[in-house]
């Protein structure tokens, strides 16, 4: 398998539920989708085209990060109610100081060297979820190649699948900082493809995702990449 990494920074994200209105939760992390538009976003592709590149060419995708806490933000904005415009808040969650290492990985190395150099030069601006937060690359890694191996620990990642059962705390809890909240793995159902008739989107497959924040080891191993010491996995 080859691959790539780059290491990114963003000091506010949001990444969406889909299903959420008036109060938008942020995922932790960005989800499948948010990773393969930030990559159309590089090449210069819409999502659409991005989905289709990434479904050709079998690209896997990887991602570890943290951040310093979440805050929550009120929108006034205007909606549309039985044909009428009228005002309206929502409150949407943001997560900042976000550090970002997300990994592109093909059996094809053709694609990963073309996607390494699109984010060396970026079509239109990276953006971490909202058009606003605007995602700085710091490093782009060389192309490498690495063979899967299975791995059993993990932090601050996505996992595919539902791991709820399949995992046991591997957290040094004195070496945690006194303030620093920790989660237990998260298990979300999220969309991975879409259907697109000219400016409509709808959802056309989703699969459950489990968000790991503190360490955790897995009672069965899954297969991914080690970038530096830390194991990821593939999505």
């Amino acid at each position: 398998m080859y691959y790539f990494f780059l290491e990114a920074y963003a000091p506010t994200a949001s990444f969406r539920l889909p299903e959420a209105h008036t109060f938008q939760q942020t995922l932790p992390l960005p989800p499948v989708t948010t990773i393969t538009g930030m990559m159309g976003a590089a090449v210069g592709l819409s999502l659409e085209e991005a989905l289709e590149f990434a479904k050709a060419n079998k690209v896997h995708f990887g991602v570890m990060g943290t951040h310093s806490g979440v805050f929550r933000d009120l929108w006034k904005y205007e909606k549309i109610k039985a044909s009428e415009t009228i005002s309206a808040v929502l409150v949407r969650e943001f997560l900042y100081d976000l550090s970002l290492i997300l990994v592109f990985a093909a059996e094809d190395e053709k694609a990963v060297q073309y996607i390494r150099e699109a984010f060396t030069n970026p079509k239109y601006a990276l953006t971490a979820g909202n058009s606003d937060d605007l995602l700085k690359v710091k490093y782009i890694s060389p192309a490498k190649e690495q063979e899967i191996q299975p791995y059993y620990r993990f932090s601050y990642t996505v996992l595919a699948g539902d791991h709820g059962s399949n995992y046991e705390s591997d957290i040094k809890i004195e070496e945690l900082p006194l303030l620093q909240n920790i989660y237990m793995p998260r298990v979300y159902l999220l969309p991975t493809d879409f259907e697109f008739n000219g400016n409509e989107r709808r959802v056309r497959k989703r699969q459950l995702f489990t968000f790991v924040d503190v360490p955790v080891k897995l009672k069965k191993p899954i297969n991914g990449l080690l970038i530096g010491d830390k194991a990821v996995g593939l999505l």
